[in-house]
């Protein structure tokens, strides 16, 4: 008898994870195509196909159920991002498919109820408070795999981190604004050509010389007089 106990134990908690999950995608499905205001706990319930007990089992408040499927799109996000990137681990450092890869983050249904969540987050402070951590975790994460798969650039290796740093923040920045446009104007055509004209001058950046050390080379190594 004692023998089975264990496996026992792992089989509730299995369950118990597979109901978790559930409710959670069921979240982010209901925040995508109703927003964050028509994502109540009884919609969810339906679409998820459990009882309001259970819910209430996992997630007590309906802001703790918003708040954690939070952490469940950043792991989702994440799982998305890395799955992609294996692609690039192997040496392949190519800007181009980075690029695209940020791109799609900004494309899909997670960055719509993503984007749900950014406008709620403006007048609700606990939002807020569980939002903006994640949005800076998946910031680190994407400079981390931009060092990696950009390892040979020039400069040293605070001055590529840095580099690096500024081009990763600039990306997100014009693609989370294309992305908001397109809620507007679905065709892309316009935004296409503008960020293939943002991979040209992204690359440019990358293959520079940092600047001190371009200045440097121009004077024959001489910093003073």
């Amino acid at each position: 008898m004692s023998g089975s106990a264990p496996r026992v134990r792992r089989t509730q908690e299995e369950r118990s994870r597979t109901t978790r999950n559930k409710i959670l995608d069921a979240t982010l499905d209901c925040l995508i195509e109703r927003g964050y205001a028509g994502t109540s706990t009884p919609e969810v319930c339906r679409r998820a196909r459990v009882s309001r007990g259970a819910l209430l089992h996992h997630f007590p408040t309906r802001e703790e159920l918003v708040i954690s499927a939070i952490t469940h799109l950043a792991d989702r996000r994440a799982k998305e991002i890395r799955a992609h990137a294996r692609a690039f681990s192997r040496g392949q450092e190519d800007l181009d498919s980075v690029l695209g890869l940020m791109w799609s983050a900004f494309t899909g249904p997670l960055f719509h109820a993503a984007l749900e969540l950014w406008v709620a987050a403006r007048s609700d402070a606990k939002l807020h408070a569980a939002l903006y951590p994640m949005e800076r975790a998946m910031g680190r994460g994407m400079h981390a795999l931009w060092k990696e798969l950009f390892r040979s650039a020039p400069g040293s290796d605070a001055e590529r981190s840095e580099r690096l740093r500024d081009l990763v923040a600039l990306t997100q920045h014009l693609l989370r604004g294309m992305a908001l446009q397109r809620i507007l104007q679905p065709t892309d055509t316009e935004r296409a050509r503008l960020f293939d004209h943002w991979k040209r001058m992204a690359r440019r950046e990358l293959e520079a010389a940092p600047p001190g050390r371009a200045k440097r080379a121009r004077t024959g190594g001489r910093t003073g007089s």
